[in-house]
């Protein structure tokens, strides 16, 4: 009888260990958008600013790589769109501004053109080349205002690249394109003068 008890637990011991082995990781990469730095300015307040943002990529994922044979794409949690649409009403909340929806004296549109790392696969090393790119643009009725940011990170390790990997060099090119917009005086400027 204790033969068997033990036999018995043997077997599930070995199963647990065959079926952690061979749950694959998860296809979504998580994203935090980190806290402004900016200091609240109270002549921004004069200023309703509607926000938009437009996902402009060909394609959701945000990552894509072979390992042994098997393709894996990557998406974002949450979506792209949803991670600058929230850093920019808190970069203008921060700033002062009273985001609004629907009528506003100044729309502010967010166009992501492009977030992605390129992974590279060797025998014995990977490379990770990650780029964000956004376009902002500020209508107002006396005119408009476009500017670009662009961050490009990358990271080299030794045997193959993991999503924990990815999404540290991704990561870091989002937070480095946020804190931009953080620090960026134009975007304000431009809502004052056009709206």
């Amino acid at each position: 009888m204790k033969l068997s008890k033990k036999s018995a637990l043997f077997t599930t011991l070995l199963a647990t260990a065959v079926l952690a082995g061979c749950q694959s990781q998860s296809n979504t990469l998580t994203f935090t958008t980190p806290a402004p730095t900016s200091s609240f300015n109270t002549q921004n307040q004069t200023a309703m600013v509607n926000v938009t943002t437009q996902d402009q990529r060909p394609s959701a994922e945000v990552a894509r790589y072979t390992t042994a044979g098997n393709v894996t794409s990557l998406t974002a949690v949450p979506d792209v769109r949803v991670l600058f649409q929230q850093a920019m009403q808190q970069n203008l909340n921060s700033k002062g501004f009273t985001v609004v929806e629907g009528a506003a004296n100044a729309n502010v549109l967010v166009n992501v053109k492009k977030f992605f790392a390129d992974v590279e696969q060797g025998n014995l090393r990977y490379k990770v080349n990650a780029n964000v790119s956004i376009e902002v643009v500020v209508q107002g009725a006396r005119g408009n205002f476009s500017k670009n940011f662009n961050t490009a990170r990358g990271y080299e390790g030794a045997f193959n690249a993991d999503n924990n990997e990815i999404q540290k060099v991704l990561g870091s090119a989002y937070s480095d394109t946020i804190q931009a917009i953080y620090n960026d005086n134009e975007i304000s400027q431009a809502i004052h003068q056009f709206k």
